[in-house]
């Protein structure tokens, strides 16, 4: 959800508006490689079929288990482009309710058909594999929860993998938008107080709130990975030296310190590369694959679908009764190929149109001859 104004070339907003317009290609390639990660993750971790292929590939499945998580990435990638976008623009409450339509269009419609795609997938699936892949009976407070994204906030069972994640990432961008509103409504003798506030948050998240994995249905939670991507953009977008990312590192640094962390230090890791990639510039130029760039254009459509096609194949692969470990394993590839082609098409057929919904919403715009500055 990117939205321009159309300003004189030697504006700011002008600058603003090219550098935003530019292929993210790096970006790209971050998002497929999480992606795939994620979806090797899921693969390995859900009975039967990794349990049928362990005699032959048990080791691989078991690595994938605990290592292949990439949530991190999508944090720290998804506050830099949000920042990237939105950071220029003024504003107040009306915008902030339009953001919010908004982003449901964006993330809600294509979540919603998933959830639809899930509820049919287990009705072919029940008695067939495991109660802690088809889950429970579904419940109307379970359904209505879905549709608020609060599902983990109430303690409702979560339909499908990775579901809890668009939860998190709607609250992320709400909290992101009412600190841009406090930014433009609360300026007290030139000081961003919303970045007073910001730091605030991650601090306390760093040292307190993320040290406590029965808070992780919150975005305050995972805030200083995503916090870390919009100082990012600040970095990025001035003249000289970063020295709030250095500072804000030597935070992260700090709080690994006082407790290891592998999630918060990968996401450390993430951000100097995202940095690094993006204040040379060489972020809009390598990789430069089609593949890959497709790969990263439909990672949200692969992060929704391959749960669904998991079941699918595994369900039939149980009803045919081929379940040697030769044939899960060709299941398993199976279902990966068969993620990647129903992605494709579902970012065609309902993420394309969920995106152009959205843009159809109002944006707030620059007021013409004024910038928005960013706190330094």
């Amino acid at each position: 959800m990117v939205f321009f104004s159309a300003k004189s070339p030697h504006s700011p907003i002008a600058s603003t508006k090219s550098t935003n317009k530019q292929r993210l290609v790096f970006l790209d390639a971050l998002r497929a490689l999480a992606s795939i990660a994620i979806v090797l993750h899921h693969f390995a971790l859900y009975a039967p079929l990794r349990d049928l292929a362990a005699p032959l590939i048990g080791p691989l499945l078991d690595w994938l288990m605990h290592n292949a998580r990439a949530t991190q990435v999508f944090f720290v990638v998804g506050g830099y482009v949000m920042a990237r976008s939105m950071a220029d623009k003024i504003w107040n409450l009306r915008q902030l309710r339009l953001f919010l339509l908004q982003r449901y269009c964006r993330l809600g419609i294509p979540y919603l058909v998933t959830m639809a795609f899930v509820l049919i997938t287990y009705v072919f699936a029940r008695g067939w594999l495991p109660d802690e892949v088809t889950g429970g009976q579904v419940t109307l407070r379970q359904l209505l929860a879905h549709f608020f994204f609060i599902q983990g906030i109430i303690g409702e069972e979560n339909l499908s993998a990775g579901f809890w994640f668009i939860c998190i990432n709607f609250q992320l961008g709400l909290l992101y938008v009412t600190l841009l509103c406090l930014r433009d409504t609360a300026r007290y003798r030139n000081c961003d107080i919303s970045k007073v506030v910001a730091w605030g948050l991650a601090a306390f998240s760093l040292f307190y709130f993320n040290l406590d994995s029965t808070l992780e249905n919150w975005a305050l939670y995972f805030f200083p990975y995503f916090y870390m991507g919009i100082i990012i953009n600040r970095a990025v977008q001035r003249k000289g030296p970063a020295k709030e990312f250095w500072l804000f590192l030597a935070l992260i640094a700090a709080a690994l310190s006082y407790e290891w962390r592998w999630r918060l230090a990968m996401a450390a890791v993430v951000g100097v590369i995202v940095y690094a990639a993006e204040k040379t510039g060489w972020g809009s130029r390598w990789p430069n694959s089609p593949l890959i760039a497709r790969l990263g254009r439909v990672s949200y459509s692969l992060f929704l679908v391959h749960f669904p096609v998991l079941v699918l194949v595994a369900t039939a692969c149980v009803r045919l009764e081929w379940t040697s470990p030769e044939a899960a394993l060709a299941g398993l590839i199976t279902a990966f190929v068969l993620s990647i082609g129903a992605a494709a098409a579902f970012h065609r057929w309902v993420e394309t149109p969920s995106i152009r919904i959205a843009r159809t919403l109002t944006a707030p715009r620059q007021p013409s001859g004024t910038f928005c500055p960013q706190a330094t």
